[in-house]
């Protein structure tokens, strides 16, 4: 129970120092407690949801579609329902908190603290409650802040409602499909490092270069759309005043 209690303490840390590293880029107009908090709870119950429809799709395409099973198949219904999942949070984060709503930064905010809800969500069902190490495996923080920028960039054209920009369903679907891409390719090496590491006892060297370039492809794009919804925040603002 102590090393259970000291290991989720850590998971806990880890995705709170993660997420004020998030919530410091909201430059203009920084989001209250209360929606940041309902992000990170409704990103972590839609990912459970999307978990149970990636179930469902699992059992009829092994039932239905048989030359379709296959880990590039999983990777794809990961993606598609675990990003969907992500901007359908902000979307419910829109409609509830609307007062708040109101920065062309927010959609990626919120997006970002879903993708973080739905990590805490997925490590705790990887780890689940009977470990007795103490220690966070190395790759739940890479899980954390994976989701995060996946969640950021995928719910980054919603803010453009922000602003009433004319394209704004544009930037939300292509927003989307960029980051169900990313996190597509991502399962894709995943699931081939950890088959490879079954079949060898070991990983190779392509798959983790392969990991930590979508990473910095990842990063390289949520801190270009930081930027861009930096400068469109600030903008909105000045016009405003």
């Amino acid at each position: 129970m102590f090393s259970l209690v000291i290991l989720y303490s850590t998971l806990l840390a880890c995705s709170a120092f993660i997420g004020v590293v998030a919530w410091r880029y909201d430059l203009y107009d920084r989001e209250p407690p209360a929606p940041i908090a309902a992000a990170i709870l409704l990103g972590a119950v839609l990912m459970f949801l999307a978990g149970r429809a990636q179930g469902v799709l699992i059992d009829l395409t092994v039932d239905h579609a048989l030359s379709m099973v296959s880990d590039t198949t999983w990777a794809a219904f990961a993606g598609i329902t675990e990003e969907i999942a992500k901007l359908t949070t902000v979307v419910l984060i829109l409609v509830l908190f609307r007062r708040h709503f109101n920065d062309p930064m927010d959609g990626l905010v919120y997006g970002a603290f879903a993708g973080l809800g739905a990590a805490i969500e997925e490590s705790v069902f990887h780890m689940g409650f009977k470990s007795t190490t103490m220690i966070l495996p190395g790759q739940e923080p890479v899980r954390l802040a994976g989701h995060l920028v996946m969640g950021g960039i995928g719910g980054f054209g919603l803010g453009m409602l922000a602003i009433r920009h004319p394209r704004w369903w544009a930037w939300t679907l292509g927003s989307l499909a960029g980051a169900i891409v990313l996190h597509f390719l991502w399962d894709v090496v995943a699931f081939a490092a950890a088959e490879r590491a079954r079949d060898t006892g070991k990983t190779s060297w392509t798959f983790i270069a392969s990991g930590v370039g979508l990473m910095f492809v990842g990063m390289v794009g949520f801190r270009g759309l930081v930027a861009r919804g930096s400068r469109l925040s600030k903008r909105h603002f000045s016009s405003a005043t």
